[in-house]
């Protein structure tokens, strides 16, 4: 009996580790605010230079399961990412991968804010098979906005704004 429960006991704190490991794999809120912060720095000081940089998948501005990109709201086109199929991209074009609504309104809308914002969308997850729910946070950086997101299934683009209006 006490095999059972020490085999029982293993087991379960086995899952629970792996659990948190998987965890730590997933970007935060407030790793995606501070990316984007450093990454409109970085567009400010050093513009088009710095774009090439926003199109590495293993680069220094992706991370765990996420990344940051670069729009360019004027011309409505996607100005840096590191998939080719999006780099390049009429902003038009861009959609949300459940609802075919159009997104990149609302994210060019979003980085208006004096603080950025929020917005919401399925969208592919590198690494993950097919659409899952992403809140990226976007802010203007001179002529472009930068963003990234966070995919989860539970934070909104509500209580994220109030979050970064602190």
């Amino acid at each position: 009996m006490n095999k059972k429960l020490l085999m029982g006991l293993a087991a379960f704190c086995t899952m629970g580790l792996s659990a948190g490991a998987w965890a730590a794999d997933a970007a935060t809120a407030d790793e995606v605010v501070a990316k984007v912060k450093a990454a409109a720095a970085d567009v400010k000081a050093h513009a088009d230079v710095a774009l090439s940089e926003f199109d590495k998948k293993d680069g220094k501005w992706a991370w765990k399961d996420t990344y940051v990109f670069v729009l360019d709201c004027a011309s409505g086109t996607m100005k840096a990412h590191p998939s080719e199929k999006v780099k390049g991209m009429k902003l038009a074009d861009l959609k949300d991968k459940a609802t075919d609504k159009e997104i990149g309104g609302a994210l060019c809308a979003a980085a208006k804010k004096p603080q950025g914002g929020w917005v919401e969308y399925m969208w592919t997850k590198p690494g993950a098979e097919g659409n899952h729910r992403k809140v990226a946070y976007v802010l203007t950086a001179g002529d472009y906005q930068v963003g990234a997101g966070v995919y989860d299934d539970k934070l909104t683009a509500k209580e994220l704004e109030a979050k970064t209006m602190k």
